[in-house]
């Protein structure tokens, strides 16, 4: 078998493993997967903006955009009350300091946004065990 098509199958397997991973997980487990890929992502382009690869660091920062904006989706402001009025404008400022670091080539603000998501990830791994477990209808239903 050529690398070629061992990569095209490494890539087509490693797609698989992640639609699954997503399609099974519990709500509290696609907010983790998304901390962990926006992490991945805002390191990435750091690691691009540092080495000046431009293209690069646009396609790794716009990732990281959109995770960002799917978390900022996901806020339930109707039913969070104060703690998702504070989430949400947590990732709006994210959102927009991210935009400016890739468009002014700024490290620092990535470094600042790595440390909010890592706060936030931290937190959201000590929740307890029977929220994590949780469906999202078994949620929809304490709401």
């Amino acid at each position: 078998m050529t690398y070629a098509a061992q990569n095209k199958m490494a890539q087509q397997y490693a797609k698989n493993f992640v639609e699954t991973a997503v399609t099974e997980a519990s709500p509290h487990k696609l907010v983790e997967l998304l901390y962990s890929a926006l992490l991945k992502n805002l390191k990435l382009a750091k690691v691009f903006i540092e080495q000046k690869n431009y293209p690069k660091k646009a396609e790794f920062s716009n990732k990281a955009i959109a995770i960002i904006n799917e978390l900022r989706a996901g806020v339930d402001l109707e039913s969070g009350g104060e703690v998702a009025e504070n989430l949400y404008s947590l990732y709006d400022y994210c959102y927009r300091t991210v935009f400016m670091a890739s468009t002014q080539n700024d490290v620092q603000k990535i470094d600042e946004v790595v440390e909010h998501i890592t706060g936030l990830q931290e937190a959201w791994q000590q929740m307890p065990e029977d929220i994590k477990r949780a469906s999202k209808e078994q949620i929809q239903r304490v709401n």
